[in-house]
């Protein structure tokens, strides 16, 4: 045979199979799906004391959880979708481009979030599942639908959707919401009004273009400074009642201190995005080093040794 003949068609055929596959891996928006296992993991190792349940357990946790977060942004580029065009970051989306029908971006939505839920309610626990539908329900309805396009406040609604992940993990190990529970949600809660507010200053002449509610640069600073502060109090108290580890101060005081001073600087309209971009990148960190120190928290000994 000779493949040099047909290797063509099988280029052919395989640029057929990569672009759906590429079309609905965007859809889902990978970045915050793999940004919220690691949240995920975080509230699961820190309730399994370092150690999955088991393999089984712990990949249906974190599938589980996957595939409902993937679900509900496919839902949210379907709603966004006229947005979106208008936005120089995100007018090369599937959707807006209509590379792909809004009634089939439903049903692989439908099936993302059939898939996560069972594996959720198989494979975990009940606690688990009704926590995943609370972040769906949050997201993809009452923000992506109803707050978004009409106040900034929509923005403290669906960081209550971000919260949910680390108390998935942690719900689908006790099986309970207990103190710490809802102190996992209201330190990532007050965590990700910083790091959304920062996103709008970056990127305000798109939210503009958008027609989406946006506050003044000094507005932003004001919240960005006093979630800042409820975030830091909320940790310490997290700390103290989950009595977590030594690295645990250390990444609260260490890089959630210098968020709180790059928040406090000095700075004007021509500075405001290079300032926005650092807050972002220390909240990306941040999170990422709490949510490591929670996950060690059985390895390391704790802060009252």
């Amino acid at each position: 045979m000779d493949h040099g003949q047909h290797s063509p068609q099988h280029a052919g055929a395989l640029r057929q199979w990569r672009v759906p596959l590429n079309v609905g891996i965007e859809l889902t928006k990978p970045g915050i799906i793999f940004g919220n296992l690691a949240s995920v993991l975080g509230g699961y190792l820190l309730a399994a004391a370092g150690r999955p349940l088991s393999v089984a357990h712990l990949l249906a946790t974190v599938l589980g959880t996957a595939l409902i977060i993937a679900c509900g942004c496919v839902i949210n580029n379907c709603v966004d979708r006229d947005i979106d065009r208008r936005m120089v970051r995100t007018c090369h989306r599937a959707l807006a481009i209509r590379a792909v029908s809004v009634p089939a971006a439903l049903c692989y939505a439908g099936v993302l979030g059939l898939l996560g839920f069972a594996l959720l309610w198989r494979g975990t626990t009940p606690l688990a599942c009704a926590l995943a539908a609370i972040g769906l329900i949050i997201y993809a309805g009452v923000y992506t639908c109803l707050m978004k396009r009409r106040s900034h406040w929509g923005t403290l609604v669906g960081s209550l959707s971000g919260a949910m992940p680390p108390v998935i993990g942690y719900g689908a190990v006790t099986g309970s919401f207990d103190a710490t529970a809802l102190l996992l949600v209201i330190v990532f809660c007050c965590w990700q009004m910083p790091h959304s507010h920062a996103i709008t200053v970056m990127r305000h002449e798109d939210f503009r273009a958008a027609g989406l509610p946006t506050l003044t640069l000094s507005q932003a600073r004001r919240e960005i400074v006093l979630y800042m502060l409820a975030f830091l109090i909320s940790a310490a108290v997290l700390g103290w009642v989950a009595n977590l580890n030594v690295s645990y101060p250390l990444v609260i005081i260490g890089l959630g201190g210098y968020w709180f001073y790059v928040a406090l600087r000095r700075i004007s309209t021509r500075t405001s995005k290079a300032w926005a971009r650092r807050l972002f990148v220390v909240s990306i960190l941040l999170i990422l080093a709490l949510n490591l120190s929670l996950a060690l928290n059985a390895v390391l000994p704790s802060f009252d040794v």
